[in-house]
């Protein structure tokens, strides 16, 4: 069991209600001076989501949770990005999906180190004020993605890499079958028999 410590800061590594094996591995920490805008990771993020094992509705989930944020940025140098929206909140911001599925989702994000759950004592989300400033909450911290977007951006690279050579070799076929056809139209009896044969196998 590992702790975060900082004068009178004291985070928790383990999940409310949860197994030590549960919590997942750390992500490294974002380098000091990195900020970036969290509409944009998240499209960046939404190419690379094979990679992190993520589907399209776990990142509505991620989008209504980013939505709870204040501000456009995610920065290294702020105070933890923490989302205390309660499960109430985050479902009627999703359509009234029901909670059970939203949860299902939740845990996804933060089994792909994407979000890490920042628990307090007794599990509840909420944010404790001082003069109607925020110093301490408790939800669901965004700082990992902020670590990952190193990570985000390569994966998304190689997904728009692979994209383009799939088009490539599909346009390939296509030319391949069009060669195919005009060339079966020439051939009679067994071998235009077999250019049929051919050209039901690329179709």
């Amino acid at each position: 069991m590992s702790f975060v410590m900082s004068g009178m800061e004291y985070t928790p590594r383990t999940a409310f209600g949860r197994p030590v094996s549960a919590v997942p591995e750390p992500v490294p920490a974002p380098p000091r001076g990195l900020a970036l805008d969290k509409w944009e990771l998240l499209d960046t993020l939404t190419e690379a989501k094979a990679a992190f094992g993520l589907t399209h509705r776990d990142l509505n989930v991620l989008r209504a949770l980013i939505g709870f944020h204040a501000g456009r940025e995610l920065s290294a140098d702020a105070a933890a990005p923490v989302v205390f929206a309660s499960n109430r909140a985050l479902c009627e911001r999703l359509n009234g999906m029901p909670c059970s599925t939203m949860r299902r989702h939740l845990a996804r994000l933060v089994e792909a180190g994407i979000v890490s759950r920042r628990d307090s004592p007794n599990g509840k989300r909420y944010a404790r004020r001082a003069g109607g400033i925020v110093i301490r909450a408790f939800g669901f911290d965004l700082t990992p993605m902020l670590g990952l977007a190193p990570r985000i951006a390569e994966a998304a690279h190689q997904s728009r890499q692979a994209a383009e050579a799939l088009a490539c070799l599909r346009e390939t076929v296509s030319l391949m079958r069009r060669d195919l056809e005009a060339l079966a139209t020439g051939l009679r009896g067994d071998q235009r028999g077999r250019a049929g044969e051919l050209l039901d196998e690329v179709r």
